[in-house]
């Protein structure tokens, strides 16, 4: 089985995280006493993820880059802001089936 271009990036960039991830905490507990290390681990590891889930969805387009520790959804993308379109013969509708045709198959695009 082979891995596709994007999941060979994504396994890539997981990889790096974790290494990372992993380099941080050993540094640290070589350094610090153990309770302490721990703390510190633990906090290096809840900020890096917190981090890297902040760069995803702003990738993505769900957070707005302000917004760190806000996680709701942006609201302009509302339904009445997309467009619903027959894949069968491109009809632009709102019904569960095409009113031209009677396919039930439909692709949306933004406004």
């Amino acid at each position: 089985m082979t891995l596709g271009r994007n999941n060979k990036q994504l396994l890539l960039k997981q990889l790096f995280w974790i290494t990372i991830s992993f380099g941080i905490s050993l540094t640290v507990s070589m350094l610090l006493p153990f309770l302490l290390s721990l703390a510190v681990s633990l906090v290096v590891f809840i900020v890096l993820n917190m981090c890297i889930t902040r760069f995803i969805l702003r990738r993505i387009g769900y957070m707005e880059a302000g917004k760190m520790f806000d996680y709701r959804f942006d609201h302009t993308r509302n339904s009445s802001s997309l467009k619903y379109y027959c894949m069968s013969c491109n009809t632009e509708h709102r019904q569960i089936a095409c009113p031209t045709c009677g396919s039930k198959m439909k692709r949306i695009a933004p406004n």
